[in-house]
């Protein structure tokens, strides 16, 4: 319905249709943006549990005597409390449903989702909200919230390769956006961006059974990543230039190839302190 109504206020293209559409995708965008950072956020705290939950108290039996006979005992006794703890807990589980399924973490039938599985589904959604803020013409607000967000940028590198894929995409229509805008963007958003969204495309699951970006998409990104950092200050290039190059060298990806631009960036350097 939300598709159908976007395009069809487009397509009558009155200055009041297209505002809407533009607040309403921006709004959007803006609130996906968010639940797509806490389903990362909790998936990652998750894993974390998972990984530390009764290491502490195991290392620290095993340092005294007969400890390696009483850990056992207490790991068990960790478990059996645990699931004591998640029954009772279970008659809270109600309350929260609506709560939760508001923000996407329940399915339509009220079953729970994985936090991948939710991570995914507003990567999804995400990327729908930015191809049709590029056909109305009003990426510009999703640019600039693109470049303020660090800590979605952080938690992308370690996210399932699905959610991946979609940050993925995201980041190189953006990109492309900022090439073909029809108004100045500031260079520190421009910077933004590169700087924290470059790492993703490094580290990156593209994909072998089905490529994220096809070749011609790959050459595509690499040519406009290009522009972007042609247009920044030099200062600001050798700090976007120097880390893509630290990770470049370091994955075993052979993309994106930025070659072309640090050549031009140590040649225009080399100018400056030419004599």
């Amino acid at each position: 319905m939300a598709d159908k109504i976007v395009d069809e206020n487009a397509r009558h293209g009155h200055a009041e249709l297209l505002q809407i559409n533009r607040e309403a995708l921006s709004s959007a965008f803006a609130r996906t943006l968010g639940l797509l950072y806490r389903s990362l956020k909790t998936s990652s705290n998750t894993q974390a549990y998972l990984d530390d939950s009764g290491a502490w108290t195991s290392r620290i039996l095993r340092l005294i005597p007969m400890g390696n006979y009483v850990a056992p005992y207490v790991n068990c006794l960790s478990v059996c409390l645990g699931t004591i703890y998640s029954t009772v807990a279970g008659h809270g589980v109600e309350k929260k449903r609506h709560r939760r399924r508001r923000y996407g973490e329940y399915g339509d039938d009220g079953t729970s989702m994985s936090s991948d599985v939710v991570a995914e589904k507003h990567a999804q959604e995400l990327l729908w909200i930015t191809n049709k803020l590029r056909m109305c013409g009003a990426s510009d607000e999703a640019v600039f919230q693109w470049s303020l967000a660090s800590s979605l940028a952080s938690l992308s590198l370690t996210a399932s390769p699905r959610v991946q894929g979609s940050i993925l995409k995201i980041s190189s229509i953006l990109l492309g956006e900022i090439t073909r805008a029809n108004f100045e963007i500031p260079s520190e958003i421009k910077f933004r961006v590169l700087v924290l969204w470059l790492p993703l495309f490094c580290y990156a699951d593209n994909g072998l059974a089905y490529p994220v970006l096809t070749g011609y998409e790959k050459a595509e990104t690499e040519r406009t990543i290009d522009e972007v950092i042609s247009s920044l200050p030099a200062m600001d290039q050798e700090v976007v230039l120097t880390n893509w190059l630290q990770d470049f060298s370091i994955t075993p990806s052979d993309w994106p190839n930025l070659q072309i631009s640090y050549d031009r960036w140590c040649h225009s350097t080399r100018k400056l302190i030419a004599p």
